[in-house]
């Protein structure tokens, strides 16, 4: 299973490339957790059982599937009931358990809960493809609502931290009787020292090359580049579907599948998180650490920089570039994704144009917000 997990077999474009066999399964975070699992069984012809929101079973073993086609159809037909049966919660609760953070392994989870700016409840599923030589995570995630999507990339650790359990790194229960053979509750002793120092020791434990600083800026900034990237992605299959259909109005399904208020959120965090850091680098007086237009480019994102030359080592490492209505060629620059996102100017609406979701026209309102 971690060489199947490991391998060019499991990409990111899984789900959204039209050569994949699995292409078209609509996933959030915790599907596509659950698919990529319930995908390797498919492929080894091995069983697999999940308990659902109700603490039903649910196997491939099972007669209800009998009247889809063998094969990837019948694959779907279940991984659509999972989908519509099992959460994140009762992923974290039912289906895996804790794990020690000196045992993380690719195929394991991480799932956290954290309350927003807004006092909303939210929650996210990483699943780990590998582990870098720097102890970091190569972790791939969904996100809501469910929707055909590459899974997102990220390198380094989860965005949020957990209170404690059900939720952190888990690992999936196995056979018909959900065994944990390997189950630690040790990793929440670790968490009451915090997040970095939680963190750090899945670094510790696996890291064979020295990190420095250098390489953590520039995981970040691929991070973030990688995240818009997908962003833009999604915009232009969304404006493709408003074309195939005859430039109606979404209805509140189609506007929950294809709109990024939680992409975007999560993008602009990961920004500040980066201006943050590089301003407790600064108080420690370590900028030295970082070649000059490493420098350079997180001065202009702190806004404390505005040069062409401070703008361009910034644009060296992520421009993401877009035909706007006009037909002129854009580029847009993390600063300009964040400064607009702040202004409110960026919109996560899928019925709005090209223009107005990258924030250099303002909404239209033609279309309910829903």
């Amino acid at each position: 299973y971690i060489d199947w997990v490991k391998s060019d077999k499991l990409s990111a474009d899984i789900f959204s490339n039209k050569k994949s066999n699995y292409y078209g399964i609509k996933t959030d975070c915790a599907d596509a957790a659950i698919a990529l699992r319930v995908i390797y069984a498919f492929e080894q012809q091995l069983p697999v059982y999940f308990k659902d929101n109700d603490g039903n079973i649910i196997t491939n073993e099972s007669l209800k599937y009998d009247f889809v086609p063998v094969g990837i159809e019948r694959l779907k037909a279940m991984l659509e009931d999972l989908s519509n049966n099992i959460g994140s919660e009762v992923l974290a609760d039912g289906n895996t358990y804790p794990i020690s953070l000196s045992d993380v392994r690719p195929g394991d989870v991480y799932i956290t809960k954290w309350r927003d700016a807004s006092g909303i409840d939210t929650r996210h599923v990483y699943f780990i493809k590998d582990i870098l030589p720097t102890g970091d995570l190569l972790l791939y995630s969904s996100t809501q609502p469910t929707a055909i999507r590459p899974l997102l990339i990220r390198k380094g650790m989860p965005s949020h931290i957990i209170d404690g359990p059900p939720y952190g790194f888990k690992r999936f229960t196995r056979g018909k009787n959900f065994e944990k053979a390997d189950q630690s509750w040790s990793q929440y002793e670790y968490l009451k020292q915090g997040q970095k120092y939680y963190f750090s020791k899945i670094k510790e434990s696996h890291q064979m090359l020295k990190d420095t600083l250098e390489n953590n800026i520039n995981q970040r900034l691929e991070n973030i580049c990688v995240a818009l990237q997908t962003r833009a992605d999604v915009i232009s299959a969304t404006l493709e579907y408003i074309v195939k259909n005859n430039n109606r109005c979404f209805s509140k399904e189609e506007y929950d599948e294809y709109s990024t208020p939680s992409r975007d959120h999560n993008i602009s965090f990961d920004i500040e998180n980066l201006i943050y850091g590089w301003k407790i680098i600064k108080q420690r007086q370590k900028q030295s650490e970082l070649p000059e237009n490493i420098q350079q480019a997180l001065e202009y994102l702190a806004g404390k920089d505005l040069s062409d030359n401070a703008s361009n080592a910034l644009n060296t490492f992520c421009l993401i570039k877009f035909e706007s209505l006009s037909g002129q060629q854009v580029s847009m620059s993390i600063r300009s994704f964040y400064e607009g996102y702040k202004s409110g100017a960026i919109s996560s609406n899928p019925n709005e144009s090209i223009d107005v979701r990258w924030g250099i026209a303002r909404e239209t309102d033609i279309c309910p917000k829903r």
